[in-house]
């Protein structure tokens, strides 16, 4: 049996925006694991990708239902401190 996991996604503007964090202290698969479930839990987030070696999640979400400072809450909420990464 196989458990898929999606994100929340209220009626928003439709538009997507992706962001990168960098994560302190993510370098396990269940430290990702723990930090993907979480976000994926937020209202507004599509999709999680996560680079373990390089300590960097990858958010896809609706700018109208959430913003960074708030996926960055939901990490420290887990425990991990993340920064935004500017391209």
């Amino acid at each position: 049996m196989f458990k898929l996991i999606f994100g929340k996604n209220r009626m928003g503007s439709g538009k997507v925006e992706t962001r990168r964090l960098g994560v302190k202290g993510m370098n396990g698969k269940a430290n990702g694991k723990t930090i993907k479930k979480a976000l994926l839990t937020k209202t507004g987030v599509r999709e999680v990708y996560l680079n373990r070696d390089d300590g960097v999640v990858t958010v896809l979400f609706d700018p109208a239902l959430t913003d960074v400072p708030a996926l960055q809450e939901v990490i420290l909420r887990k425990g991990y401190v993340a920064s935004a990464i500017e391209d």
